[in-house]
């Protein structure tokens, strides 16, 4: 595990131009690939977590269950949100201050079979 890293990459991410009209946004997944224990990657969100609030402030915090609804009902919610809702249940948003980008983290926990992994998206676009 290698928080500099991971803060690099978002860095990197919020400097970068966005592949294409269409798609404007990053995502990237955090840490390791397989966690040793599931409360290790909670503890490493923290970590992340704390990090992006001494740079940026207290993060804008939100559950997807709404955005999980409102897909429920036949809306087309954009892109990164529609797989952040089917993959997190909270998520953590900071707008960055010099570039007006939303730097997202979530730990995509919805699936009990799966192990969890750390999650990131980097948008222009805030949570609709």
């Amino acid at each position: 595990m290698d928080i500099a890293k991971d803060l690099a990459l978002i860095d990197l991410l919020c400097a970068r131009d966005f592949p294409s009209e269409h798609e404007r946004y990053h995502t990237a997944w955090l840490g390791p690939g397989d966690w040793p224990d599931v409360s290790d990657c909670y503890a490493y969100e923290a970590a992340i977590v704390e990090r992006l609030t001494q740079r940026w402030g207290e993060a804008f915090r939100r559950g997807t269950v709404t955005l999980e609804e409102r897909t429920a009902r036949g809306e087309v919610i954009p892109e990164p949100w529609a797989t952040l809702t089917a993959l997190a249940i909270d998520v953590r948003t900071w707008v960055v201050p010099e570039s007006g980008r939303h730097v997202t983290v979530a730990v995509a926990d919805r699936e009990e079979e799966s192990r969890p992994r750390l999650w990131l998206a980097v948008t222009e676009t805030a949570s609709p």
